[in-house]
C-alpha cells in the first residue's frame, strides 16, 4: 500500500510540502488544480518540470492530479461550450501526467439529480467520457470518477465507455455522508476502484465520524486493493500532527 495526501492540507507552501509529507511518512502528494487553472502551475511555462523536481528532490511522487474545476465543466452539462472546455482541460491534464510520472487523475462530478436524468443526459456523459478516454488510452492514464453516482451508476458508465482507463476513485467519507453504504459499494466496484480517498464525515478525524471503517477495512482486503490511499482529512490547529495521526490510522486499513 502507498499513502498520499492532498496538497494544501499540511499548511505548508508547495516548495516545502513534499519534504514535510515525506517526513511524516507519506509516499506522494495529490496535486490539486483549481478554477483558474489556465493561470496555475501546470499551465505555466516550466510548471510541470518545477512540480516534478520538487517531488524528485524528496523521493516522493505526484500520486494523482485533482482538477476540481472539472466538476463545473463535465460532459453531462447542457452548455456545449462548457462540455467542450472540460474535455480540452482534461486532455491537457492527461498529457502532463507522463512527465510527472503520474498514473491517476481524480475526475470530480457531484450532480445531485442524477437519479432523475433522462437518457439524453446519460448519453452526453458517456460520449464525453469516450472522447476523454481516447486521450487517456493513448497516454495510459487512469481517470478515476469521484462522484455522487452510486456503485451501480458508476459500473454502468464504466461499461458504456468501455475503456480500462475509466474507473472509480472511491471516497469513503463522501459516500457515507450521502447515505451510501461504502462496504457494499466497494464490494460491488471491486477491481474498478483505482484509488481511495480516506476521510471521515463531519470534518472529523478518522474513526471519529460515521464511516464504518471496520467494514471498509474488510472490503478493501476482500477486493485485494493494494495501491494509493489518499488522505483528505481535517488539519485542525496543527495540520502536521493531525496528518500524522490520520496516516497512522490509514496504515491499518487493508492489512
Amino acid at each position: 500500500m502507498k499513502y498520499g495526501i492532498r496538497n494544501g492540507m499540511l499548511g505548508e507552501p508547495l516548495e516545502i510540502e513534499f519534504a514535510t509529507a515525506k517526513s511524516l511518512g507519506f509516499d506522494g502528494i495529490e496535486f490539486c488544480i483549481g478554477g483558474s487553472y489556465k493561470s496555475e502551475l501546470l499551465w505555466t511555462e516550466g510548471g510541470v518540470e518545477k512540480l516534478k523536481a520538487l517531488a524528485d528532490k524528496n523521493s516522493m511522487e505526484v500520486c494523482s492530479l485533482s482538477p476540481g474545476v472539472f466538476a463545473g465543466l463535465h460532459p453531462a452539462l447542457p452548455d456545449s461550450a462548457k462540455r467542450a472546455e472540460g474535455i480540452e482541460m482534461m486532455a491537457q491534464t492527461i498529457k502532463v501526467c507522463k512527465p510527472l510520472g503520474t498514473k491517476w487523475i481524480l475526475v470530480p462530478m457531484f450532480p445531485g439529480d442524477a437519479d432523475k436524468w433522462a437518457d439524453e443526459t446519460w448519453n452526453l456523459l458517456v460520449d464525453g467520457f469516450k472522447a476523454i478516454a481516447e486521450v487517456a488510452d493513448k497516454y495510459k492514464v487512469t481517470l478515476g470518477l469521484e462522484s455522487t453516482f452510486s456503485a451501480d451508476q458508476l459500473l454502468m458508465i464504466i461499461d458504456k465507455v468501455g475503456s480500462k482507463y475509466v474507473q472509480a476513485y472511491y471516497d469513503v467519507g463522501n459516500m457515507t455522508h450521502w447515505g451510501k453504504d461504502p462496504v457494499e459499494e466497494i464490494m460491488k466496484l471491486g477491481k474498478n476502484i483505482c484509488t481511495f480517498h480516506i476521510k471521515d464525515t463531519d470534518n472529523k478525524m478518522l474513526g471519529d465520524g460515521k464511516v464504518n471503517f471496520k467494514g471498509v477495512n474488510e472490503a478493501i482486503k476482500a477486493i485485494g486493493y493494494d495501491d494509493y490511499m489518499v488522505l483528505e482529512t481535517p488539519g485542525g490547529s496543527d495540520p502536521k500532527a493531525s496528518a500524522s495521526l490520520n496516516l497512522a490510522f490509514t496504515k491499518k486499513l487493508g492489512k
